[in-house]
């Protein structure tokens, strides 16, 4: 750790002076500021070019996560100055992190938490304050061992000083009554929906412009799961169909605050074949669609999923007429052992996707089909797109064979929030 002195205070609005005068919320660990050294260190000479844009979109970033009591002002030509009216110390450090976190990655795509800095104000000395300067990494360390912390156990066996828990008769068998032996079995505690951005690789064009909106959820276990498997199974068609309009209007919020940057990206989201097949929740959807300016539209392409065996084709060409007069393009989720694609070219589809998600198959099996569909999408006219790759086998053997897209943990982590355009050949894919 290492500490920073501001002189010129003066310099800093008036609103600010007014409240960093106050030496208490010095002391409560209030005030703290963000800058982007260690990006422009990394952008080198691009740095001049994309400045106004880092700074803009830290501003978004900082107006987005921050309460309208908290005040935040530019200090100097290229950091900001944060005053928190409510939150702890670690709290803020870890808010104005984030905020840190998002331009890092946005600019660069992979953030390193042990590279960015964060300073907060530790003392007020002669009209100065004096900052103590503290990487990502070490605010994330001391919230997890804090954590982590367990209260210290009485010494020696307490075990038989205890009073033994009541018991309860369950069948034959006398085990401890936790209040819920007998009680409806529920789900295990989730959080929120949240949303991750997954690109694809367009492994011929060597570059990746197309990322899918997935919508993840964490279990209290702490494994994560995603797209429809985080709605309980007893979730009506209501849930599924607010699932998906969750996840077509956060993309494109997404996208028009990445346009508002200077970057563009096609944007891929799921529609489950329960919101289409239906009226109500079909019209619901389109009207969701409607709802989002045509700019934003033009880079969508809608991936038809769930869709039952054997269902007919001019009825699944119902669903495309509708929704390609609305976006860029349709796609479809199909079976991995899928054979005959022209039903799906004849319905006016842009792509076929298979994910390898669930599958249990070998790798040897799985690369045959491959070839499979590689060549029945070359008759048919449509584009191809693999997503789930777990290894650089399967990575280069879906290439070998002509699929068009592949994404997966080989390929990319996901993002928050997608940036430029990346472009990415075999030697990127290998690191050399």
């Amino acid at each position: 750790m290492s500490k920073t002195t501001i002189s010129s205070i003066s310099t800093v609005k008036s609103k600010l002076t007014a409240i960093i005068a106050r030496t208490r919320l010095v002391e409560a660990g209030r005030i703290h500021m963000v800058g982007f050294d260690t990006l422009k260190d990394a952008l080198g000479d691009r740095w001049v070019s994309v400045r106004e844009r880092v700074l803009t979109y830290a501003e978004n970033r900082l107006t987005q996560h921050l309460s309208s009591q908290d005040a935040f002002f530019r200090y100097g030509d290229e950091e900001f100055l944060i005053v928190f009216a409510n939150l702890s110390n670690q709290a803020a450090q870890m808010l104005v992190g984030k905020v840190a976190e998002e331009v890092h990655q946005f600019i660069l795509g992979s953030p390193d938490t042990q590279s960015i800095t964060i300073k907060s104000a530790v003392q007020q000395v002669d009209g100065e304050l004096l900052f103590q300067d503290l990487s990502l990494a070490e605010v994330l360390a001391v919230a997890h061992n804090q954590s982590t912390e367990t209260p210290k156990k009485p010494r020696g066996n307490t075990a038989f000083r205890e009073k033994s828990p009541p018991g309860k008769m369950q069948g034959s068998l006398l085990v401890e009554d936790t209040g819920d032996i007998t009680g409806e079995i529920g789900p295990p505690e989730l959080t929120p929906v949240s949303f991750v951005f997954r690109p694809l690789w367009d492994v011929k064009n060597k570059r990746i412009t197309t990322y899918r909106c997935v919508p993840t959820r964490k279990m209290a276990a702490g494994y994560t799961v995603e797209q429809y498997a985080v709605l309980n199974a007893t979730d009506g068609q209501e849930t599924v169909l607010d699932l998906d309009i969750a996840t077509l209007h956060t993309a494109a919020r997404t996208l028009s605050r990445v346009m508002d940057s200077g970057f563009v990206f096609a944007c891929n989201v799921t529609v489950h074949y329960e919101t289409m097949s239906r009226n109500d929740s079909r019209r619901a959807y389109i009207e969701a669609i409607d709802q989002i300016p045509v700019q934003l539209r033009r880079f969508f392409i809608v991936e038809l999923t769930e869709l039952p065996v054997g269902i007919p084709m001019v009825r699944f060409a119902e669903f495309t007429s509708i929704l390609n007069a609305r976006i860029r393009a349709i796609s479809c989720r199909i079976p991995l052992d899928t054979r005959n694609l022209q039903g799906y070219g004849n319905a006016n589809l842009f792509a076929v996707t298979i994910d390898l998600g669930d599958i249990r198959k070998s790798e040897g099996e799985i690369m045959k089909k491959f070839d499979q569909i590689a060549a029945a999408a070359a008759n048919t006219g449509l584009k191809t797109c693999i997503t789930g790759i777990k290894s650089t086998s399967l990575a280069i053997a879906a290439a070998a064979s002509g699929i068009t897209y592949i994404g997966g943990k080989s390929v990319r982590d996901d993002r928050k929030i997608p940036g430029r355009v990346i472009t990415m050949t075999w030697s990127d894919y290998f690191g050399f």
